[in-house]
């Protein structure tokens, strides 16, 4: 089973819709009234991930667990490293074997990455209008680094609406693609989860192949 964090948002519905249609049960955490079409596969559950309490019921018994969270204006500027924290106690006390995806941005760098220059454009005006957005990135990726958890994080540059097709090209080190649709991010949860791959890594979504 797998638990997704923050369905509710469009990433996360594009997650879901994935998931499900790769033959996935899903456990979906939504934080209000829940806009996912029914599904067989599907169960809802409510899930504030700034609750402890309400992320290890959405983990509990899960093979993987899935962070779409994201930041909008009602968001507070720390959420991602919040849930994030939250998810790695939960998992290294409870349920060790349970994989942990997360979603964030170019703005997180690793040693290496080949940034092209729309990527430093587009992150330094980031930076420059919501820099606590860049820096919880960079805070949850220092939680998951440090801790024994099983993560792999995606990273993107800008998220789009579309439709996606063909195989997501998961590299190392990018380049990005200047738009990536949230469907491909769901096509990317998929590859992940089948495949195994890019453990205690980084991948950036380079287009598809």
């Amino acid at each position: 089973m797998i638990a997704v964090l923050a369905a509710q948002g469009r990433s996360g519905q594009a997650c879901v819709a994935a998931l499900l249609e790769a033959g996935f049960r899903v456990r979906a955490g939504v934080r209000s009234a829940s806009t996912l079409p029914g599904h067989p596969g599907l169960e809802e559950m409510r899930c504030d991930a700034r609750n402890k309490d309400e992320v290890a019921a959405l983990l509990d018994g899960a093979d993987v667990a899935v962070s779409m969270i994201g930041h909008n204006r009602r968001s507070s500027a720390d959420v991602q490293s919040v849930a994030i924290q939250h998810c790695v106690e939960i998992i290294a006390a409870r349920q060790p074997e349970t994989r942990l995806i997360s979603l964030t941005g170019t703005g997180v760098r690793l040693p290496g990455d080949r940034i092209p220059l729309f990527d430093r454009a587009a992150n330094f005006a980031i930076g420059v209008v919501d820099p606590k957005r860049i820096a919880d990135g960079k805070e949850h990726v220092r939680i998951l680094q440090e801790s024994p958890v099983d993560y792999t994080i995606i990273r993107v540059l800008k998220l789009t609406g579309g439709s996606h097709h063909g195989t997501v090209n998961l590299t190392p080190h990018g380049p990005a693609e200047l738009f990536t649709p949230r469907a491909r991010v769901g096509a990317a949860v998929v590859q992940l989860v089948e495949s195994g791959g890019f453990s205690r890594a980084m991948p950036v979504i380079s287009g598809t192949s």
